[in-house]
C-alpha cells in the first residue's frame, strides 16, 4: 500500500512537469515561428506597393484593386504598367553602381529603396515607409534636362500595324471596341485589316484630360486635337518609366530635369511583402519593361 501511494504521488508530480514543458515548447515554437516570419537580409521577397506624394495622390501601384478603385486619386503622373504584379525584391542585396551616372526608372529605383528597409518587418502585414533618395550626381546635361513643346498635336485618327497594337494592347483588335477607358485619351477601334488597326481618339472640344505633364485642354483642329498643356514649375512630369521636374518655361516650351528620379519628393509607400524560396537574378519591374533612356527623347 505504502508503495503504491509513493508511486501515485511520483505520478501526479509528472503532470505539472509535463504540461511545463509542453508549455515551454509551444511558446518556444511561437519564437522560433515569429522569427521566420521575420524578413531577413538575403530573402528573396515578393512585394505589392503603392506610393503616394505629398497631396495623397498615388504615383505608382502594383496593385490593380487599388489603381481602378473608384475613390482612388491618381496623380497626373501616374501612367498604368503594362500588367500589374507584385515585383521580386532581394533584401539587403547590394546594388552595383553603374560605370557612369545614370538615372533609373522610377519603380527600379522604388524597388532599390525598398531593398534596403525590408529587412526586420514582418511578412503579411502591411507596412508604411518613407521612400526617398539622393539624385544622380554628375549626370551630363544633355541626359539631365530635356524639353518639350507646351502645345502638343495628336491626329484624331491613325493606322498602326496590328503585330503593334496587339503587342500594345494585350489583346487581338476588335471593330467597335473602346479601350484604355481609365486613360487621359481613350481609343476607339474603328477598322480592322489583316495587317492594319485604325484608331480614333476620343477627345471633344473644350474637354481637359490629364496628361503626364499635367493637364491640358483640348482643342478641335479639324484633322487633328492640339493639346495645351498648363505647365508649373516645380510640378511633375511622368515619361515613360521616368519621374522629372518642370524648371523652366517659355512661350512654347518646358524644361524637365530628370536627375531625381523621384523628381525630389518624398513618397509615402504603402508595402506588404511575401516569401518566396528563389533568388532571382535581377529585380523584376513589370511598370518598367522595355523601357530605357531614350524613352525620354521621343
Amino acid at each position: 500500500m505504502f508503495s503504491h501511494g509513493i508511486d501515485t504521488f511520483r505520478t501526479l508530480c509528472r503532470i505539472p512537469a509535463i504540461a511545463i514543458m509542453g508549455v515551454a515548447l509551444f511558446f518556444g515554437c511561437a519564437t522560433t515561428s515569429s522569427r521566420m516570419d521575420t524578413i531577413a537580409s538575403g530573402d528573396t521577397v515578393q512585394v505589392n506597393y503603392t506610393c503616394r506624394i505629398e497631396d495623397g495622390s498615388i504615383l505608382v501601384t502594383t496593385r490593380k484593386e487599388v489603381a481602378h478603385d473608384a475613390s482612388a486619386r491618381l496623380s497626373h503622373a501616374y501612367i498604368p504598367p503594362t500588367s500589374y504584379a507584385p515585383v521580386m525584391i532581394p533584401v539587403g542585396k547590394e546594388v552595383r553602381l553603374p560605370d557612369k551616372p545614370v538615372v533609373h526608372p522610377l519603380t527600379g529605383e522604388i524597388a532599390v529603396c525598398l531593398s534596403k528597409q525590408l529587412e526586420g518587418l514582418t511578412y503579411e502585414d502591411t507596412h508604411h515607409l518613407t521612400v526617398t533618395t539622393e539624385a544622380v550626381a554628375d549626370l551630363p546635361k544633355m541626359e539631365r534636362y530635356m524639353q518639350y513643346a507646351r502645345t502638343m498635336r495628336r491626329p484624331k485618327q491613325r493606322s498602326i500595324p496590328k503585330a503593334q497594337f496587339v503587342a500594345n494592347t494585350g489583346q487581338e483588335p476588335v471593330a467597335g471596341a473602346t479601350l484604355f477607358a481609365d486613360r487621359a485619351m481613350p481609343w476607339k477601334v474603328l477598322n480592322v485589316s489583316a495587317d492594319s488597326v485604325e484608331v480614333q481618339y476620343l477627345l471633344t472640344e473644350g474637354q481637359k484630360v490629364m496628361m503626364p505633364y499635367g493637364e491640358a485642354m483640348v482643342r478641335d483642329r479639324g484633322d487633328h486635337y492640339d493639346l495645351e498643356i498648363e505647365v508649373r514649375p516645380g510640378d511633375l512630369v511622368r515619361v515613360g518609366s521616368y519621374i522629372g521636374r518642370i524648371v523652366d518655361i517659355s512661350d512654347k516650351l518646358f524644361f524637365v530635369d530628370f536627375e531625381h528620379p523621384f523628381g525630389g519628393r518624398e513618397l509615402a509607400c504603402e508595402v506588404t511583402a511575401t516569401h518566396i524560396n528563389e533568388s532571382p537574378d535581377r529585380m523584376k519591374d513589370p511598370a518598367s519593361e522595355g523601357s530605357d533612356n531614350a524613352v525620354k527623347n521621343q
